[in-house]
Order: structure tokens, then sequence, then C-alpha cells
């Protein structure tokens, strides 16, 4: 499971806890808010092996990487941490509405294509407040918030990209470590469990950093857009079956 989320988080610069937690709850018998603690584990281990592979292929942007994730990182603690008193259903539904905005997201991104921005037209006052949203919204659910920083990076920056997935896992080691502490502090989950599935990451971080170098931006994109969206029915099943 290690391996998986790596290869993601590798290759879409998301990671890998979007896929963590379907992949712990359906697979294991770990509970949900346990399975956000184990995914922010891998996510840390990912995001850091990730970036520093993208740093040698010149994919990442780290200027874009600290916009997004300072704002991000204080408010990843204060998700991570509040996730005890939060019901799962709750949660849940949280998931389903954060992966909904990150697809909307994506898809707007088409609409400003063909006017490239200048880092000079970065508008801050629309970046933090992304940043903060996605910094509380995956110390939450234990995911790394690249699901929402790689739209935004799209969408503001208007970076390519593979640019956008290399700085999105910069911009993740800013909300996944101080939401790891916060997981560590506030929820009971197996250790062990999360350095394995931890050290996994780091070769399919690997694995997935080499296929996004070697697959064309469009397959990425359509591969981004599909995962979002069985995510999405998957979500939506569990809440009506709920």
């Amino acid at each position: 499971m290690g391996v998986i989320g790596g290869i993601v988080s590798g290759f879409l610069g998301i990671g890998g806890g979007i896929v963590m937690i379907p992949l712990l709850l359906y697979f294991t018998d770990v509970g949900l808010k346990a399975a956000t603690a184990i995914s922010m584990v891998q996510v840390v281990f990912s995001s850091i092996s990730g970036t520093i592979f993208n740093y040698f292929q010149k994919t990442i942007n780290f200027r874009y990487s600290a916009y997004f994730g300072l704002p991000a990182a204080v408010f990843s603690f204060l998700g991570s941490y509040l996730t005890k008193y939060i019901p799962d259903l709750a949660i849940k539904i949280i998931y389903l509405f954060a992966v909904a905005v990150s697809f909307v997201l994506f898809f707007l991104r088409s609409k400003i294509e063909k006017k490239r921005l200048t880092s000079s037209e970065i508008r801050f006052y629309e970046i933090i407040p992304v940043g903060i949203i996605a910094g509380f919204t995956a110390g939450l659910l234990g995911v790394g918030g690249g699901f929402l920083f790689v739209p935004a990076l799209l969408f503001f920056c208007s970076l390519p990209i593979k640019v956008a997935v290399g700085t999105s896992l910069g911009a993740i080691i800013f909300t996944s470590i101080p939401g790891m502490i916060g997981k560590v502090i506030s929820v009971d989950f197996d250790a062990t469990l999360a350095i394995v599935v931890g050290v996994g990451a780091i070769g399919g971080s690997r694995l997935g950093t080499y296929l996004n170098r070697k697959v064309n931006p469009k397959v990425i994109r359509i591969i981004f857009a599909l995962l979002l969206a069985v995510i999405i029915i998957r979500v939506v099943i569990d809440l009506l079956n709920h």
C-alpha cells in the first residue's frame, strides 16, 4: 500500500494520502481516524522523497511551494489535532466536498489556458486562503493537500502540469509534518504500520516521479481527473449506504 501511495504521489503530486485512506479502510481493519493518521505519516515520507526527486529533474518551483505551503502549515496542525473531536461521518462529508472542489478547479483551468499568468500578476490574497483551506483539510483528512494544490497551481499560477506536480509536493512538506505531529498527539494508531507504509512510499515515489517525466502531460491530466471522479463516486456510495 505504501508503494501504491508513493507512485500516486510522485506521479500526480498529491501526497498519496488521497488513495491511502480508501486502501486502508477497504483492505485492512483500521478505523477511519487511525487511517488518516497512518496516511499522514506516509505523506511525510512520499512528499519529502518526491520533492528531492523533482528537484533533480528541475520540475519544482520552491517559491510557489512556499507561497501555498506556509499558510497551510499552521492550519494543517489545527485540522489534524481536531480530528478526534469530529465524527467519522462529518470527516467523510468534508472529504467528499474537498475532492469535488478540486475536481471543479481542475477543469476551470481550461478557461485561462490561453492567457498565461506571470509572477507579478499572481494575486496573493487568493493564494493564501487556498493554502489555509488546503492545510486545514489536509490535516483533518490525513492527506497532503495536493489534490487541492495541483489544481490551484494550475488555476492561479498557470504552471505547466509537470511543474505543478513537483511544486505541489514541495508545498505538501509544509502541511504533512505539522499534520503528522497533530495526529501523533490526538489519534491512537499503529506507528509501526505507519512507518512501514511510509518506507514503501519512498520507492513508490521514485517510480511515480520517473513516470511523470516520461508520460505525456495530457495523459497525466486525464488520470488525475479520473482518479478524482472515482473517489467522488466511491465516497458518495459510502454516504448513501450509511
